[in-house]
């Protein structure tokens, strides 16, 4: 009897990543009609599923108790909704840094699937800018030209690099990964063509491979725009200003959705770039991903020179203080909003607790003249 098929989006790119995940959630009952099953009803899930299985959930704030059984749910969930001639598709950008433990423990749970794995490579300059922008959303500080320097410190010891490496060593990822399938040709490497949106091409190319049209499901308003150089600027300051006071937890449930969201979607042309002198270090980088991926025996899809950085620009990281000024101020004011709703929130919520505190009181009142 033939197997059934799933395809694991591993990563590697931060801008198509996370609009493949949403797009996997919103388009979930287009895509059942279409004979492909999405078992994370949430990006949510996959997210706690890869926690879970990569043992990072303390890192971000949750109990093992939060994570435990995501990915065996995830995995139920496949078998129980796909017949025998769906196609399951998984995407989270974690797993790419899965080890090989993790791996063979993620591949038991889909014991009876013929197991591919997508990973989408776009060149080293912008995997740099895209972790960074995800370290800044998750509370760091230092500076894109700080943070490319230390993750391409040579020992690889500085804990920016090795977070980096861990999910983009294109080499090592994609050699782990085919081990653990044992099939080289089933890892599918996508490279998006320079001129034209990552997250788009990327989504296409999912849809090729697990055979469904997704030309018709649009993905570019799922995709997270990178963030510019004022809403870096004013992330990063925002976390100096917190100084650790408030827990992972907490931060990415406020600030995530409250703040770093609304610099994203304020961001304008001026993207951040990296220093002009780590331009010949990133080109080398990038030709050696191209040299892995042409002797690695993997389905690659698109065209490996795109992997070369193009020469940097020279604008500038540093953020006027108007511009900053006026970045603070719609945030500030996008803030106040919100915590006025949670205020009558909580006012109602309290309003509801009295009244079923002296509901209760009541009624023991009159339990106890009953009694007596």
């Amino acid at each position: 009897m033939a197997k059934r098929t799933a395809y694991l989006h591993i990563g590697l790119d931060h801008v198509a990543s996370p609009a493949i995940s949403a797009a996997l959630a919103v388009y979930a009952d287009e895509l059942a009609d279409r004979g492909v099953r999405a078992p994370a009803r949430t990006t949510d899930e996959t997210r706690r599923a890869a926690l879970e299985l990569r043992r990072l959930h303390r890192s971000h704030g949750l109990r093992r108790r939060d994570v435990e059984g995501s990915w065996a749910d995830l995995c139920r969930r496949a078998r129980k909704r796909a017949s025998r001639t769906d196609v399951v598709v998984i995407s989270e950008g974690l797993l790419a840094g899965a080890d090989d433990d993790q791996i063979a423990l993620l591949l038991d749970g889909l014991a009876g699937f013929e197991v591919h794995v997508v990973a989408v490579l776009v060149d080293p300059a912008s995997q740099l800018v895209g972790a960074w922008t995800a370290a800044v959303r998750a509370g760091a500080t230092l500076s894109l030209a700080r943070y490319a320097r230390r993750v391409l410190d040579p020992t690889r010891t500085l804990a920016e690099s090795v977070d980096f490496w861990g999910e983009h060593d294109v080499d090592q990822v994609l050699a782990r990964w085919s081990r653990g399938i044992g099939r080289a040709d089933r890892v599918h490497v996508v490279v998006p063509d320079r001129d034209h949106p990552r997250a788009s091409a990327a989504w296409r190319s999912l849809g090729e491979l697990a055979g469904f049209d997704a030309t018709t499901l649009d993905v570019e308003d799922l995709a997270r725009t990178c963030l510019d150089v004022t809403g870096a600027a004013v992330l990063r300051g925002v976390n100096r200003a917190l100084d650790g006071r408030i827990d992972p937890a907490a931060r990415r449930a406020v600030l995530g959705p409250h703040l770093a969201d609304r610099e994203v979607e304020a961001s304008g042309d001026q993207l951040p770039t990296l220093p002009a002198d780590l331009h010949d270090e990133l080109v080398e980088l990038g030709e050696g991903w191209a040299k892995a991926l042409a002797e690695g025996g993997y389905d690659v899809r698109g065209d490996t020179s795109a992997l070369t950085p193009l020469a940097p620009s020279t604008s500038s990281e540093e953020v006027s203080p108007e511009r900053r000024l006026a970045s603070v101020t719609d945030a500030l004011a996008d803030l106040l909003v919100e915590v006025a709703r949670l205020r009558s929130s909580y006012d109602e919520l309290a309003r509801r607790n009295a009244a079923l505190a002296k509901k209760k009181r009541k009624l023991s009142e009159r339990l106890a003249e009953v009694a007596g």
